[in-house]
């Protein structure tokens, strides 16, 4: 039995959905990753290469950064098919979904401006 959802709900679940994954998917790529690198490998000794695990750094930062751009789009698209009195729950659930692309953002600005 489908339920019958208006057009900017479903952009809206779409939005939250994306949104949670832009944190948990990078995230868990990235402690796979680290788990699997930071194993001792004994075919080349005592050595360690950090380089493999600063790409899967990168990788998570990129993929977090743009799993939040298209959710925030999406959200937006589902906050402008609103009706005209729009609340400000909603506005705010917009930004808690951008903020994961902001804090990326920041993280390269910073690392741009620092090196």
């Amino acid at each position: 039995m489908a339920t019958d959802f208006p057009t900017h709900q479903k952009w809206r679940i779409a939005s939250l959905i994306l949104g949670a994954m832009s944190v948990l998917i990078p995230a868990s790529f990235f402690a796979y990753m680290r788990a699997e690198f930071l194993q001792p490998d004994p075919s080349r000794g005592a050595e360690f290469c950090g380089m493999p695990l600063l790409g899967a750094l990168l990788l998570s930062l990129v993929v977090c950064f743009v799993l939040s751009m298209i959710a925030v789009v999406i959200g937006a698209v589902s906050y402008s098919r609103l009706a005209s009195p729009r609340s400000l729950s909603r506005r705010l659930e917009l930004f808690a979904i951008g903020l994961p692309a902001l804090v990326m953002l920041a993280i390269a600005l910073a690392a741009a401006i620092f090196e």
